[in-house]
């Protein structure tokens, strides 16, 4: 991730964000899944973290964030993070699926 959205964002979260694409990987080889995005935003235009680059994008362009939008959306961001929204959300994707032994 980069400097500027670490600053922004703060350490902690930042290094969530990094938890939350190793879970994606640890999915993919568990469940032998393809997952590329887990969604931080889902109101309005949805916003994505990739799990390949580690970028903050605009799901519908695939187009990483610029340092002023990310500025205005990073309250929600951390909203969505803190309370669980983002994690509710993989794991309800998961839950979908069927595990080793299913």
């Amino acid at each position: 991730m980069e400097r500027e959205f670490r600053r922004i964002l703060g350490e902690d979260l930042a290094n969530y964000l990094e938890l939350m694409r190793a879970k994606l990987a640890f999915a993919e080889e568990l469940y032998g899944i393809k997952m590329n995005y887990v969604p931080l935003i889902t109101e309005g235009e949805i916003v994505i973290l990739d799990k390949n680059d580690g970028k903050i994008k605009w799901l519908k362009t695939k187009r990483p964030l610029t340092v002023e939008e990310f500025k205005a959306l990073a309250d929600k961001i951390k909203e969505n993070l803190e309370s669980g929204y983002v994690e509710m959300l993989l794991s309800m994707n998961m839950g979908c699926i069927n595990g080793p032994g299913e």
